[in-house]
């Protein structure tokens, strides 16, 4: 790594070595980053990601940590936070975000400016480019329908701007997370307007609902598994007779199936654990294969935004 570490120190990118990436993620597990990097602006970001790629190195991104596992072992190579690249912007009648702004604070910017369409972001962990590579969303919304244009980087390195169309979202996923694409920004229509009471009235509609039935007093990084066709994962953990299940303190919600929660210096081992667990439980006794949507690091993907 000295390589590497010389020329972030001529390029002036800041970075830490052996850095805890625990604070970082929703479940607040996981071991060290070997190489941490905290890049302060897209050129930043892409001159980086052209390093890593012309010399094969393992890399990371981290946004709002949310829907990943990071092994107890940690993170080999870089890993890039992209909690700076968080610059918010009206545009020719647009919002222009980049991909480390946070879904809430997107949300939270739009209901300033009138702009509604984004309620469904509010109160919702991780960042733009997780959410735009996940298609997040639920019941009052997803990304696909207030996306118009995203800038991201190829696997060859070079540099495209994509349509909402030509980004291909679907069920949790998009063309981002097939194609190994890092998201630089986005932009989101705007032309849906109403006043901001009326728009935050329904962020507050949607927090409190969200509180009322996700468990969001423990740490936990959202839906675990993919909707099955025809079916609900809870529906199934639950009849499978995995609610409350545990492994170490790893537990599957007593207030949603769905999720899994941290009750208290659980390890990613224990999560990881339980996940495979809860699988073993449903497919034996109902016979379907539940598919984990939640992504574990360094094993499921090491060149794409989380």
């Amino acid at each position: 790594m000295r390589e590497t570490t010389s020329f972030l120190r001529q390029n002036g990118i800041s970075y830490r070595e052996n850095y805890p990436v625990q604070a970082h993620t929703a479940y607040k597990v996981g071991g060290n980053a070997e190489l941490a990097v905290f890049p302060a602006s897209l050129p930043e970001l892409r001159v980086l990601i052209g390093w890593c790629r012309s010399r094969k190195l393992p890399f990371f991104l981290i946004g709002g940590g949310a829907n990943i596992i990071v092994s107890d072992d940690g993170l080999p190579g870089i890993t890039i936070f992209t909690e700076n690249l968080n610059q918010l912007k009206l545009q020719n009648g647009k919002i222009v975000a980049q991909c480390g702004a946070s879904m809430e604070t997107l949300a939270l910017f739009a209901a300033e400016h009138g702009i509604s369409g984004f309620e469904f972001l509010y109160d919702i962990p991780g960042s733009v480019g997780g959410a735009l590579i996940m298609n997040a969303g639920n019941n009052d919304g997803e990304m696909k329908n207030v996306t118009c244009l995203v800038q991201a980087v190829t696997a060859a390195n070079r540099i495209v701007s994509l349509t909402g169309r030509q980004c291909e979202f679907g069920y949790r996923t998009s063309r981002f997370k097939e194609d190994k694409l890092v998201v630089l920004q986005a932009t989101f229509n705007a032309s849906d307007r109403r006043p901001e009471k009326a728009i935050r009235a329904e962020m507050n509609r949607i927090k409190e609902e969200r509180h009322r039935k996700f468990p969001m007093e423990f740490p936990n990084g959202g839906s675990v598994f993919k909707r099955p066709p025809g079916d609900y994962a809870g529906r199934l953990i639950e009849v499978s007779g995995c609610g409350g299940l545990r492994v170490g303190n790893a537990q599957v919600s007593t207030k949603h199936r769905g999720f899994i929660v941290n009750l208290g210096n659980a390890t990613a081992s224990d999560i990881r654990g339980l996940i495979a667990l809860v699988q073993k439980q449903v497919k034996t006794s109902q016979g379907v294969a539940l598919e984990r949507e939640q992504i574990f690091l360094p094993e499921d993907t090491g060149q794409s935004n989380v």
